[in-house]
């Protein structure tokens, strides 16, 4: 694998949150590992977001916190992500990498500039769809997302937000919060979307730097809210 050394971050894939940063650079790489029977959804990240952070539990500001970004000025563009019937609203000038999600692939949104998954980014989203660990556990589509939740929420330290759950339609959403002490402090958002009618769950981490989260939290809500599956899938 090219670029920064990973670890998985959710389920039972989820040894650390702590590893060895690389030294040339704090931005995330994502690698999809390819999906075993009985494993856990495999969501990646860099190693300067899989340390675990000494920072203050959320919600997170910084001591001059930058204006909240209107997210009615910034030109977005909705993409369609034809394979599993579904979209994605992000910035106009933001870069979009979708791999075969339904066979484990990553599909990655971010403000950097990279051409696939193993360049380095900072802020943006990665999402992995699992199609089989719910069947292969022998529980509903939510009660293991929220059986993944609590494990990675531990991991994650007691500066991790608790854990919120909605429901959006067919999806029960589970999403938790949590600081990553690195050369780039992050802020990373970890969204659990379970669809029971189809046993499919989504895993969906949004992160970016910590000293930009008063200007990036709007459109992080935007970008999470715009992001639509497809209930049938």
């Amino acid at each position: 694998m090219k670029g920064l050394i990973s670890r998985t971050l959710s389920g039972a894939l989820l040894a650390s949150l702590s590893s060895t940063m690389a030294a040339t650079s704090p931005a995330t790489n994502l690698q999809a590992p390819s999906p075993s029977q009985n494993a856990a959804p495999s969501v990646t990240l860099s190693t300067a977001a899989s340390q675990k952070s000494s920072a203050t539990a959320l919600p997170l500001v910084t001591n001059t916190p930058s204006p909240t970004v209107d997210t009615n000025s910034i030109a977005m563009t909705v993409r369609e992500l034809p394979e599993i019937h579904g979209r994605i609203s992000i910035p106009k000038d933001w870069t979009l990498v979708s791999g075969k999600l339904l066979e484990g692939d990553v599909l990655l949104a971010t403000r950097e500039k990279i051409s696939s998954e193993n360049d380095p980014w900072i802020t943006g989203l990665s999402m992995t769809i699992d199609r089989n660990g719910s069947k292969d556990s022998g529980q509903k589509a939510s009660d293991y997302a929220r059986s993944l939740a609590q494990e990675a929420r531990e991991k994650a330290g007691e500066e991790a937000s608790p854990i919120k759950e909605s429901q959006t339609a067919s999806f029960r959403e589970l999403r938790f919060d949590f600081p990553i002490s690195a050369e780039q402090p992050l802020i990373v958002t970890e969204v659990l979307r379970a669809n029971d009618k189809t046993g499919t769950l989504a895993v969906i981490l949004w992160q970016m730097p910590k000293d930009e989260v008063g200007k990036l939290q709007s459109l992080r809500e935007a970008v999470l809210s715009g992001l639509l599956l497809d209930p049938a899938q």
